[in-house]
């Protein structure tokens, strides 16, 4: 083992390279833009693709170690340069796919835009191991050269162009890699002394950077490995595992645990602590985050499975070995119910509560509520353990609160976390902080969870004139020396795009401060002596800061004035703390002034407005929403600014509403006129602008670089760049008529609504006071606010009486094959029939597949009774299903002529058919489906060609006398697809899709019969009086069966040739 007893800590540049947040499908960059991982590389080993974030310098060696491979797979990481950009590249499911402007290695070959230039070249890339370095170079020359484990394996490609990107491929086995920064000699290092009790002449010196530690001799360790030399191990390194379940997010360097879509998913959110537990070591976490849509709450408990080992469940009470849950009050061990009665019960826990378990060196398990032991859950529970949390039911959040030489958690956070100040009126801390920063208690308490620096914390809002913003020191740390710092800053953080400084002095923006017991502005000492010296703080002291109507600061220390620190100082600041040295926790221990001055305060800033007060307490009628004048100069503003229309080119079109949105409260427009002129369409979001009198229109959503959050096409945009791709059906889709709102709710997502369904959060953390923004670019020219849709989002009554004729049209109709892309659960029928092995040929090329998915019917806005043939007959609409073409050409069926004449190549018998035929739907069991299609016919029970399936699976028709009619039996069809997908006629069978779900699959044929062919009557089996939506839950929507006429549900014909198979129907249910 080696033991270290003092080191040098190199700061790293600011320039350093890093990650660019644009990556492959399946890649993910964490660890502030250092790490790259594919975070299911169990499951797919392709798509991770990741660039630097800038290009690189003449003779910079870009360089990654491996940290974690997956044998599983053949091939290694792939590493090289290339001319394209992050935000411009479509990223390939490899990177040996793209034909211009790359180099890359892999293996033990050098490829150029895809083609093989070097065959032998240097050690194989696909042989290194866990700890292993692979770089790349590109010398002034132009030459290119590779470094494996720091040796140089001389030229592999000449004439580089300047201004390449560094390129890695996480493929194969690879699935983890750091970026090794290299040593910075103009930096001020920095002496600490570890705690080894090593004599002064064994000290080591080594390098420290945000990746790991170098003793500059080539030997280099990670920085999660080495942090065990510098720092109490014991409860400092436990953190969140990256691997977690497919609904959780994990971030803040490990420390906090969420479900990004509470509001649309309840489970699959489990996350495990990153190593095992020790003896009497407790694992506790904080809520931080409810919802109250869900029923139940946090689950928590123990499990000797890795991380690396579990296939994440939808609840890990799931799990039926080797895993200790408490669910509720109940004891589950191994999957089976020990006791409904523990001490406790997770599912009363509010925000706030903090809950935790700990194996004791006995090994029983404890689990504690708020730092309270509740007694021996459990006995004989194995070495080795590691944590569990699944953030199931209403729980959407929670943070680790044990930091650093904690044994317990302190007395001084419990108080923090229980602080009288009323949290409507009291300030808060800006969500925009240094990186080794934890806020708690929605914003109220700001911790420094590692190291001496990047401590920074911002006021939420701008100081009011005379209102005082005090913290309270909660913690400190003698390990360190110096002290915490205060002042004002013309910084606004929520608008700094940059990354946040890692002391006060450091940033840019005029500041004001003391330090020690000095007055500076930035790094200039204005007053010296001025206060009592910072580093006699206490835990429990209070400092304040406070701006006087003569534009004066003045601090104030443990409610004691200190009277002028500087003078003059401009409008607009805002309080900010460095949390340095010894101080590593405060608390916010002021109010607001009052809540009606932050409310005209909050309304000028362009924040939410809690609007006026008539008399006698009476809230005025709400302002009318409107565009602001203040628009591009091509649009027209008309009826009373509700109205907005493009009156000349493609750009230059943007509005905004002409007040700031409030919380849940959707802004919606209707799509006018459409100009096939001009391709793309209209784009939608929202964006911070301050002073609108100040505020820039560009020409168009493109070229906004800041505080902007807008949604384009399919991709959303985050101050310009692409922050998530395939969300949505599209923009460029909508046509004429169609609704689409914005809105950001109460806990600071945005959403998207098409026709009044939410699309999910777009984008998250906005900031209050933004504004609507919509850019009429393109096609669309023609806009105007409505009133929120008043169609339930999530249920609709889907059998009202639509009795329309086949060819009706609803204005606000969209294309059936837009949506295909970005339907999941299109993509998972899709998937269900690639199983099926079904031939191409068997479909309409031509055609793309059509959804009838809850969320796909009610943005085409189709009606649900359809009517054709002549004489005319009702069907309904397959609801819940997909539906595929099939061909009904003879060149389909490599076995020749079919039996039914009817599938021929005549284009004038199909169009009578497709014309004057009736719709109706066949249910059959899945392993019938190819022998029907292989035929080309329906098979009639008893039917001699059905060879060896028989008749069995295909529905027979019942006789009065109860039998069932055998030879000439009858083929049974019904113009309600709910009642011919009964399991009499179509029984489920079980599918596991890519999720890893077990979903339930049906399916049916779409069929066209000839008029005057069949007999229609009753129901031989009970009605479907309900249908379930097409996630598999009975939904409160009235089945559309139940709109036709009973007592022609049911039709049976002898004649095969009178039947056209016109679309397969497929039906996941479970989704």
């Amino acid at each position: 083992m080696i033991c270290i007893s003092w080191c040098v800590i190199v700061p790293e540049s600011e320039d350093a390279l890093a990650f660019h947040q644009n990556c492959g499908f399946h890649a993910a960059v964490i660890n502030n833009g250092r790490t790259a991982h594919r975070p299911n590389a169990r499951d797919d080993f392709n798509h991770g693709v990741v660039l630097t974030n800038r290009k690189l310098k003449p003779n910079e060696l870009f360089e990654v170690c491996l940290d974690r491979v997956i044998p599983k797979w053949a091939g290694s990481i792939e590493i090289g340069v290339t001319t394209h950009i992050p935000t411009q590249l479509d990223y390939p499911c490899t990177m040996t796919n793209v034909r211009s402007g790359t180099w890359m290695m892999t293996g033990n070959g050098i490829m150029h835009n895809g083609t093989s230039i070097v065959d032998e070249y240097g050690e194989s890339l696909d042989r290194l191991k866990v700890g292993d370095r692979v770089g790349v170079l590109r010398k002034e020359s132009g030459s290119l050269h590779f470094f494996v484990n720091g040796e140089d394996q001389g030229p592999a490609a000449a004439g580089i162009p300047p201004n390449v990107y560094g390129v890695i491929d996480l493929y194969g086995q690879a699935a983890q890699a750091t970026i090794v920064q290299p040593n910075n000699p103009d930096a001020s290092p920095h002496y600490f002394e570890t705690g080894s009790s090593l004599l002064p002449e064994n000290k080591t010196k080594v390098v420290v950077t945000e990746c790991g530690v170098s003793d500059g001799n080539g030997s280099f360790l990670p920085l999660a490995m080495a942090e065990s030399y510098f720092y109490d191990t014991d409860s400092s390194d436990l953190r969140f595992h990256s691997l977690c379940g497919k609904n959780a997010r994990v971030s803040n360097n490990g420390l906090t645990a969420s479900r990004a879509n509470a509001m649309g998913e309840f489970n699959a959110a489990i996350v495990l602590s990153n190593r095992g537990l020790k003896d009497n070591e407790l694992f506790e976490v904080v809520i931080e985050r409810m919802v109250d849509r869900w029923s139940g709450n946090i689950e928590a408990g123990v499990t000797t499975i890795r991380p690396e080992d579990l296939v994440f469940p939808n609840t890990m009470t799931d799990m039926d070995h080797d895993t200790y849950m408490l669910s509720g009050a109940s004891i589950h061990i191994g999957g089976g119910t020990v006791t409904n009665r523990y001490n406790c019960n997770l599912d009363t826990l509010t925000c706030g509560s903090r809950v935790g378990m700990m194996r004791k060196s006995d090994g029983s398990l404890h689990y504690f509520v708020n730092g309270e032991d509740q007694g021996v859950a459990a006995l004989d529970v194995p070495s080795n353990i590691y944590a569990v949390v699944d953030l199931y039911g209403q729980c959407a959040q929670v943070t680790i609160t044990r930091f650093g030489e904690m044994s317990m958690i302190s007395s001084q956070l419990i108080d923090s976390l229980s602080l009288p100040v009323p949290t409507h009126l009291s300030h808060r801390f800006s969500s925009s902080v240094g990186k080794n920063i934890l806020l708690k208690n929605n914003n109220l308490v700001a911790t420094r969870i590692r190291h001496y620096t990047h401590g920074l914390v911002f006021s939420s809002l701008p100081l009011e004139i005379d209102e005082v913003f005090e913290v309270r020191i909660e913690e400190l740390r003698p390990k360190w020396t110096g002290s915490l710092m205060i002042g004002v800053t013309k910084l606004n953080i929520e608008e700094e795009c940059s990354p946040i400084p890692p002391t006060i002095s450091a940033i840019s923006a005029e500041t004001w401060f003391v330090a020690g017991s000095n007055v500076k502005k930035n790094n200039t000492v204005l007053r010296e002596n001025y206060s009592i010296h910072f580093s006699r703080l206490s835990s429990g002291d209070r400092l304040g800061v406070r701006i006087t109507p003569e534009r004066t600061l003045r601090l104030s220390v443990n409610g004691e004035d200190m009277g002028v620190a500087a003078l003059n100082l401009p409008k607009k600041l805002w309080a900010v703390v460095d949390l340095y040295g010894s101080v590593e926790t405060v608390s916010v221990s002021s109010r607001r002034k009052s809540v009606s001055s932050t409310s005209e305060r909050v309304s000028s800033n362009g924040d939410e407005s809690f609007g006026d007060l008539g008399g006698e307490g009476k809230r005025k009628p709400p302002r009318i929403v409107s565009f602001d004048e203040r628009c591009g100069k091509n649009i027209e503003l008309s009826e009373k600014n509700r109205r907005a229309k493009r009156v000349n080119g493609y750009n230059n079109g943007i509005v905004l509403s002409n007040h700031p949105l409030l919380p849940d409260k959707r802004f919606q427009v209707k799509l006018g006129s459409l100009n096939s002129k001009w391709s793309s369409s209209l784009s939608i979001g929202v964006v911070w602008c301050g002073t609108l009198e100040r505020f820039a229109l560009p020409n168009s959503v493109v070229d906004f670089r800041k505080s902007s959050w807008l949604v384009c096409g399919d991709s959303v945009l985050e101050n310009g760049v692409k922050r998530k791709s395939k969300y949505g059906p599209g923009l460029n889709s909508l046509q004429e008529g169609n609704l689409l709102g914005i809105q950001v709710d109460s806990e600071g997502n945005l959403r998207l609504y098409i026709n009044g369904i939410d699309q999910g959060v777009a984008a998250t953390n906005i900031p209050s006071g933004v504004r609507a923004l919509v850019d009429l670019y393109g096609s669309c020219d023609d806009v105007c606010i409505v009133d929120e849709y008043l169609i339930k989002n999530n249920r609709g009554n889907f059998a009202e009486p639509y009795a329309h004729h086949a060819s009706d049209k609803m204005p606000n109709s969209i294309d059936s094959s837009t949506f295909i892309k970005n339907c999941e659960y299109m993509n998972a029928c899709n998937s269900f029939k690639n199983s099926l092995c079904l031939p191409d040929a068997y479909f309409v090329g031509t055609e793309s597949p059509i959804c009838y998915c809850h969320s796909c019917h009610i943005l085409r806005g189709e009606i649900g009774i359809h009517k054709q043939g002549d004489p005319v007959a009702q069907y309904t609409i397959p609801l819940g299903w997909v539906r595929y073409s099939v061909n009904f050409t003879q060149e389909a069926f490599p076995s020749g002529t079919p039996s039914n004449p009817m599938m021929t190549s005549s284009t004038s018998s199909l169009s009578n058919v497709l014309t004057t035929w009736h719709v109706a739907y066949h249910g059959l069991n899945i392993p019938h489906v190819r022998r029907c299609m292989d035929a080309g016919v329906l098979f009639q029970p008893g039917d001699s060609d059905f060879g060896e399936f028989g008749s069995e699976g295909f529905p027979l028709k019942r006789t009065k006398e109860g039998g069932e009619r055998g030879e000439g039996g009858l083929l049974v069809f019904s113009p309600a697809v709910d009642y011919a997908a009964i399991p009499e006629f179509s029984r489920k069978h079980d599918f596991v899709d890519s999720s890893k779900r077990i979903l339930s699959a049906r399916v049916a044929f779409q069929v066209l019969v000839q008029p005057g062919s069949y007999k229609a009557g009753p129901p031989s089996y009970p009605n479907p009086i309900t249908t379930a939506g097409y996630n598999g839950e009975e939904s409160d929507r009235v089945s559309l069966a139940s709109t036709l006429d009973s007592e022609t549900l049911e039709w049976e014909t002898k004649e095969q040739g009178a039947t056209h198979v016109s679309a397969l129907l497929i039906r996941l249910d479970g989704f």
